[in-house]
């Protein structure tokens, strides 16, 4: 695929179909991966990935958890931004287009966006993992912190699941049950879990898939001086 095509053509796909992914079209994804950038060409990324009879574990585990009764499961990952052990709050701009997206998101799906139980929807396709066959656990040493390495080999990961013809969503929610994932991969206490990767088809019955969220024109992004 033409590289501008396949950067165009990334978007996050909320819900997959259950159709699994070949274990060589995965394995195809990341060889073209690890050649991602990386300073002093370190590269710190680890992969751990869930699939078949494994994932079906990672995700019946994750909906127990959110069927169970509020107070949150040993293990899950901390408070929300601005939350107990959490990030700090984000930027009131950074705040204003996550709640346009949510809003457009949810009157496309032909819920009110005022009312509190429609936030649950994203909930339970959370909980389930959105669907996806596949789940690639981004990782790190603790004793590092190269996250720009890491972020461009996510970027990498995406675009080159775009040649292969498999979408993908990239989600903290993937990772909320840490001693799940570490327990079914066998990730070890001495690196971090960054974030998730979910790889797979997406359903094309579901009109959340049809969504594209909005983008700042280049313009306002790039001061260009000559």
């Amino acid at each position: 695929m033409d590289t501008i095509k396949a950067i165009l053509a990334r978007h996050s796909v909320r819900d997959f179909k259950s159709q699994p992914v070949p274990k060589e079209t995965v394995m195809k994804i990341f060889e073209a991966s690890i050649y991602s950038p990386s300073g002093g060409n370190g590269q710190p990324w680890e992969v751990f990935v869930a699939a078949g009879a494994t994932m079906e574990r990672i995700r019946k585990t994750y909906q127990e958890r959110a069927a169970a009764p509020a107070g949150g499961p040993p293990g899950a990952r901390p408070g929300g931004p601005g939350g107990a052990g959490g990030p700090p709050p984000m930027p009131a701009f950074l705040q204003e287009r996550m709640a346009v997206i949510r809003v457009e998101r949810m009157k496309l799906l032909g819920l009110d966006p005022a009312d509190p139980a429609a936030g649950k929807v994203f909930m339970q396709w959370g909980a389930r993992l959105n669907g996806a066959p596949v789940l690639a656990v981004i990782c790190m040493d603790k004793s590092m912190t190269n996250n720009l390495d890491v972020g461009m080999f996510i970027q990498t990961v995406c675009l080159a699941a775009q040649n292969y013809g498999v979408d993908s969503f990239i989600a903290s929610s993937f990772v909320s049950q840490p001693d799940v994932l570490r327990k079914e991969l066998g990730i070890p206490d001495s690196m971090n879990i960054i974030t998730g990767i979910g790889l797979g088809y997406p359903d094309p019955a579901n009109i959340i898939n049809t969504y594209r969220s909005p983008r700042r024109p280049v313009t306002e992004v790039v001061r260009y001086k000559e």
